[in-house]
């Protein structure tokens, strides 16, 4: 036991990177015996529509305009005064606790217009786009209109799981998602397994929000209640603390909507059959990239405590040890998942005959390993409630989108693919690094000398 725990150690293997690796390691499980149960019953132009629901449904984050990440962000520097008691009661800093209730609050108002957003207007912008390919004998409107009010009354409540994961409860979060994700698997099979076709994903998210209710209630309840009933006496300046902040990391977000139109897109031009093909392969692709974002996704509070405090060679050396840590397992997952998906297609399994072909499925794997090199950057840079990579991550939306228009109707999934590579390795990787580098060094060069300054007005006092 002793030498598991070393071995953790020192892979910063904590409770939050345990339980979100086996969320992972479920979802890859789960996602198998998810795609099994699909090839036997429903059928490719049914596995279309199922896959182009659920990156559809991705669009929400349109309206989020990526306010999670930023209320995690601005409450973990908030919570760098703060602690919890065993009760879960706040105690430390009122200042930061009025602050911290101030976010929370009008981040609620913010999600419940998001939400209503979504059931209207996601649901009919939905309707017109499968309506221009007309699968009379498919039953997919009611589904996709339950899918969608049952994930716009989800978002109401998204931003109480932020403040909570901003505040450093990072293992009750991921130990709570590892469940949510084994219930929501679970809803799925069972829903398809009952003959519910399409209505298995408005299931399989009813669960989702229902679990979600019974986690606050019973691990965060006192902790929630302070927040939402203390009074406030100073607020968060939501113009110039948190929305000069927020609109850049919005507008970055056009980067990852551009890649959820892969499957609508390929749906439109090559039909459900592909799309469905499109949709499971990158189904498998984005369990490599959850799995290997996991160390910096648990530690995306922890590091904005290390930059409130100004513990930079800290901050360093913890971002260096889980960049390679990240980058290795995603190359290791990768040739894994690859190798199964080549097995699969060689012995001709009905699951291996519903993914792509071998050498678009090669470049998305090589992609999303390139793309891993540019989250962490982007962790990194974003922790310090900074959101430089704007114009960067525009023009790379700006060239992929391109690159989909142009290659995807005449080449298909290889064309999407390949164009999303050459993009990301010729534009976005170096303008990323080259972005890092910059910030990084004029960011902590100023607050160190700001620091010196500070430090020697006070010697000048005394």
């Amino acid at each position: 036991m002793h030498r598991v725990m070393v071995i953790f150690q020192r892979f910063e293997v904590n409770r939050a990177v345990f339980f979100n690796v086996l969320t992972q390691g479920w979802s890859a499980l789960g996602g198998i015996v998810t795609m099994l149960v699909i090839t036997r019953r429903l059928t490719a132009v049914e596995q279309g529509f199922y896959y182009t629901f659920s990156s559809a449904l991705t669009l929400q984050v349109l309206v989020e305009l990526a306010l999670p990440t930023v209320i995690i962000q601005v409450a973990s520097h908030e919570w760098a005064l703060l602690k919890r008691d065993s009760n879960g009661r706040i105690f430390g800093d009122s200042r930061s606790l009025s602050r911290l209730a101030s976010l929370i609050r009008f981040a609620l108002k913010w999600y419940a217009v998001c939400g209503l957003l979504v059931i209207v207007g996601l649901s009919s912008g939905g309707y017109i786009f499968f309506s221009a390919r007309l699968q009379p004998h498919i039953a997919w409107k009611w589904p996709w209109v339950a899918l969608c009010t049952v994930a716009g009354l989800g978002l109401a409540m998204s931003p109480i799981f932020s403040v909570i994961e901003g505040c450093n409860q990072v293992a009750s979060i991921y130990t709570f998602r590892f469940v949510q994700v084994v219930l929501n698997s679970l809803a799925v099979i069972t829903g398809l397994v009952l003959g519910m076709g399409l209505y298995s994903l408005p299931l399989a998210a009813l669960i989702r929000c229902m679990s979600g209710l019974v986690f606050v209630a019973w691990k965060h309840r006192n902790f929630v209640r302070q927040i939402l009933t203390v009074r406030i006496k100073e607020r968060i300046n939501w113009r110039t603390e948190v929305w000069i902040f927020q609109w850049r990391l919005g507008v970055s977000c056009v980067y990852y909507f551009v890649l959820y139109l892969f499957t609508p897109i390929v749906f439109y031009y090559q039909g459900p059959k592909v799309a469905g093909e499109m949709g499971m392969t990158l189904l498998m692709v984005s369990v490599v990239e959850l799995l290997s974002s996991a160390w910096f996704n648990t530690r995306m509070p922890h590091l904005g405590i290390l930059i409130a405090r100004r513990q930079y060679e800290q901050l360093d050396r913890l971002f260096r040890k889980l960049f390679f840590i990240s980058l290795g397992v995603a190359i290791i997952s990768s040739l894994g998942v690859l190798g199964v998906i080549y097995w699969l297609r060689a012995q001709h399994f009905p699951l291996g005959e519903r993914l792509l072909p071998l050498l678009p499925t090669v470049l998305l794997f090589l992609q999303r390993i390139v793309f891993i090199t540019i989250s962490t950057m982007a962790f990194y840079l974003r922790a310090h409630k900074q959101e430089p990579l704007v114009f960067v991550l525009l023009v790379a939306a700006l060239l992929t989108a391109i690159s989909i228009w142009v290659f995807g109707p005449r080449y298909g999934p290889t064309g999407v693919s390949g164009g999303f590579l050459a993009v990301t390795f010729l534009w976005t990787l170096p303008a990323t690094y080259y972005v890092f580098k910059r910030c990084r060094a004029i960011w902590h060069t100023h607050a160190s000398n700001v620091a010196i300054h500070s430090d020697a007005i006070a010697i000048h006092e005394v």
